[in-house]
């Protein structure tokens, strides 16, 4: 559910950390879980997790990757990894198994990058950007992983020539991105809503959909990628009443609705009513598409 103001900055992400943690990154996890399937992690010395927002798989690969493997994470947002860490510490406090998503701010604070209980199991959490992967070594990783970030970057071409740098001969690349437009309105309906019943001047902006593969599978053969292999896939959200609905608003739809009347906000929420009635009717989930690539960096 990105704008085109709000997801540009850091800052824009640390805000929405909370919601999208518990909310959105076990929708669309989906994806990432197709990929680390695809790219047989359980095999690799060493993973690096693009983008990894809140680490919402980490616990599952920690639990799959060789013993002696390391994990390594970073995203945009230090809050974002910092819940990453906290998710991670929590789910080795034998006292608080579970609810891993209903973290207090103040563990998530008290992360410290460095902690020696991150440095004994080989996890490795920092803030990044995936366009300068500077902190990082050439041929680093057999196995690159990222999930929902090339199609809200500036440059693409920068973003995968990194990701080939860093990982070794033989080493494997997985990305997802949004696929065509009017199969993802899990992503826009939010802001599309808040055009149509005269709440923002403009519908949803910034991020690219994409509608031929073929624009990914050049993308990595230009960086130099072999044996590539993209496909469709789609994962349903899991916006089923009005109930949990404001759970999916990020900050700008909040100050949208923050700033207009008490009729103009009635008027919008009857118009979510409405599209989620439309999609029960039609016995439809609230689609999200996405296309996944795997490629391989040669020998």
């Amino acid at each position: 559910m990105q704008s085109d103001v709000v997801f540009r900055t850091a800052k824009g992400w640390d805000t929405f950390s909370d919601k999208y943690a518990r909310r959105i990154q076990k929708n669309t996890s989906v994806f990432c879980m197709t990929l680390l399937n695809m790219v047989h992690y359980e095999d690799a010395d060493s993973i690096l997790d693009a983008g990894c927002g809140a680490g919402y798989l980490h616990q599952h690969m920690m639990n799959q990757k060789k013993p002696d493997a390391h994990l390594y994470g970073f995203d945009l947002s230090s809050q974002m990894v910092k819940r990453a860490g906290a998710r991670m510490k929590r789910s080795l406090n034998k006292d608080k198994i579970g609810s891993l998503d209903l973290l207090t701010q103040e563990e998530v604070d008290s992360v410290n990058f460095d902690d020696e209980i991150f440095k004994k199991m080989n996890y490795h959490l920092s803030v990044g950007n995936v366009e300068d992967l500077s902190q990082y070594q050439n041929e680093m990783f057999n196995i690159y992983v990222c999930n929902l970030v090339y199609q809200i970057i500036g440059d693409q071409q920068k973003a995968i020539s990194e990701a080939f740098r860093v990982l070794k001969p033989g080493g494997k690349f997985g990305i997802t991105v949004w696929g065509r437009r009017e199969n993802c309105s899990a992503l826009w309906f939010l802001k599309e809503l808040a055009f149509e019943t005269g709440l923002s001047p403009v519908g949803m902006q910034g991020g690219r959909f994409v509608s031929n593969p073929e624009e990914l599978i050049t993308l990595a053969t230009n960086a130099g990628f072999i044996n590539t292999v993209c496909w469709l896939q789609m994962a349903p959200f899991d916006i089923v009443s009005m109930k949990n609905i404001e759970e999916f608003f990020n900050p700008e739809i909040e100050g949208i609705l923050a700033n207009s009347t008490q009729e103009q906000r009635d008027t919008y929420y009857k118009a979510l009513e409405k599209m989620l009635n439309d999609y029960k009717r039609e016995n439809k989930p609230f689609p999200f598409e996405c296309y996944l690539l795997v490629a391989e960096k040669p020998q």
